[in-house]
């Protein structure tokens, strides 16, 4: 049964704009993007008894999150360095500034993480999950399988154990 088109094409709407918040570096607004992405994902599977792909947009909004959240700390640091060097103090300067680097390092890494790059799950939710295709073919096994016992009670010449 596919999922409700009114649900799918929010979804949508919320990846795009996810993805171009990412693009601006605008972590609080992907992560919401991504919330709700997320909700009308959850909507279209439970108003349609269809599957539930939320997941992806899940983890993206918690990646966000954090991108957030290190987006925040490094702000703070480029602030209170930019106070020390005015203030002519270069070594605290020099020492909140590396923090800030760290902090949107990390920032950018989970904003990226969190990027809504993958749109599987929008895609994947708006087909029909009956017409996946099937794999009816019969498993074979045609490795050859060593079974002959092993004599665990044979001791080991040290010299050839040692040679490598």
């Amino acid at each position: 049964m596919p999922d409700d088109p009114t649900d799918i094409a929010g979804a949508a709407s919320a990846q795009t704009g996810e993805a171009q918040a990412v693009d601006a570096g605008d972590w609080a607004t992907a992560e919401t993007d991504a919330q709700n992405e997320e909700a009308d994902l959850q909507n279209a599977a439970y108003t349609t008894g269809g599957t539930d792909d939320s997941a992806t947009a899940g983890l993206e909004a918690q990646d966000e999150d954090w991108a957030n959240y290190e987006q925040q700390n490094a702000d703070a640091d480029a602030q209170t360095a930019a106070t020390y060097a005015a203030e002519g103090d270069s070594n605290d300067a020099a020492i909140y500034s590396e923090s800030a680097d760290n902090y949107q390092s990390d920032a950018d890494t989970f904003g990226e993480e969190g990027s809504a790059t993958d749109d599987s799950s929008v895609t994947e939710a708006a087909t029909d999950d009956t017409a996946a295709a099937t794999d009816d073919t019969a498993a074979t096994d045609d490795v050859a399988v060593d079974d002959t016992a092993v004599d665990d009670t044979a001791t080991v010449d040290d010299d050839s154990a040692a040679a490598d």
